[in-house]
C-alpha cells in the first residue's frame, strides 16, 4: 500500500509544476509558497479593480469616483530552478520588503513567500522571511540571470499608472540634466514608504521640491542616501501639506 502521505507528496508536487509555468508567481491558496531570489528594481503601478482585473488608474476611472491602488510588481527567479518571474503585491508587502532589503539586503538571501488566506479573501495576507543565504557565487549566479522588461510585460508606458495622476506622479521626461523618469519611479516608491522626515530629508539634502527634478549628476549619491535613510527611518507613510511627488 502506498504511503499514507503520497497524497500530500504529490499535491506539493502538482503546486511546483505549476510554479514552473507562465510568467508570474502563483501563489492561488491558502498556505502556497515560493522560495525566491529578488532581482533589479521595483516596477509601480497606480490601478483599480475593474471587471474582475486591474486597470491603469487614469482620468476616467477618477471621474467614475474610483479610488487607485497600489501594485508592485518585481522581477525574482525561484530558487530551486532560477527561472526568472514576475511576483506583483500591494503597498502592504513591499513595505514589508523595504524592511527586510534595509536589514537583510535582498541580493545575499533566498526568500520564502508565502500566503496566509483562501482565494478572493480580501483579508490575506503574505509572510516573507529569509530562507536560505547565498554564497558570493551564487548571488552573481543569480543577478545575471536575464530579468522581465515589465513595463513592456505590463504594456503601460506610463509605469506609475496610467497617463497621469500616477502613484508616483506624472513623470514628464526632460533633458539629460534630470534624473530618468523610470529611476525617478524607483527612488519615489521607495521614499513613500518612508516616514515623511525622510522624504523632507532627503529633499532637502538635494535641493528639490520633486523627486522629478533630481539632477542627473546627483543619481548615485541620491541612491546611496536613500539607503542610508532605510537603514534608520521605519517603513511607514505618512502625509504632509506638500507632496514631493506631484
Amino acid at each position: 500500500m502506498a504511503p499514507s502521505n503520497m497524497w500530500q507528496q504529490t499535491e506539493e508536487l502538482a503546486k511546483k509544476h505549476d510554479q514552473g509555468g507562465g510568467q508570474w508567481v502563483k501563489l492561488a491558496g491558502d498556505g502556497d509558497k515560493a522560495v525566491v531570489v529578488f532581482l533589479g528594481e521595483p516596477y509601480p503601478r497606480e490601478v483599480c479593480f475593474v471587471d474582475g482585473k486591474y486597470m491603469p488608474f487614469d482620468e476616467k476611472l477618477k471621474a467614475q469616483g474610483l479610488k487607485p491602488s497600489l501594485r508592485v510588481a518585481l522581477n525574482v527567479a525561484l530558487y530551486d530552478t532560477k527561472e526568472v518571474k514576475v511576483l506583483e503585491q500591494g503597498v502592504v508587502f513591499f513595505k514589508d520588503l523595504v524592511q527586510i532589503r534595509a536589514k537583510y539586503g535582498l541580493d545575499k538571501w533566498a526568500f520564502e513567500v508565502q500566503r496566509h488566506g483562501a482565494a478572493k479573501d480580501p483579508k490575506t495576507t503574505y509572510s516573507l522571511l529569509p530562507e536560505h543565504q547565498l554564497t558570493p557565487e551564487q548571488q552573481k549566479e543569480f543577478q545575471a540571470l536575464p530579468q522581465h522588461d515589465l513595463e513592456k510585460l505590463y504594456g503601460d508606458s506610463a509605469g506609475g499608472g496610467g497617463s497621469e495622476g500616477g502613484a508616483l506622479g506624472s513623470y514628464d521626461k526632460k533633458g539629460g540634466d534630470t534624473v530618468e523618469p523610470k529611476t525617478a519611479q524607483s527612488i519615489a516608491v521607495v521614499l513613500k514608504a518612508l516616514p515623511k522626515d525622510a522624504v523632507d530629508r532627503f529633499c532637502k539634502k538635494f535641493g528639490v521640491a520633486r523627486i522629478k527634478d533630481l539632477p542627473a549628476a546627483q543619481v548615485e549619491k541620491a541612491v546611496a542616501y536613500l539607503d542610508t535613510l532605510e537603514g534608520e527611518f521605519k517603513a511607514t507613510k505618512s502625509g504632509g501639506d506638500v507632496d514631493p511627488f506631484s
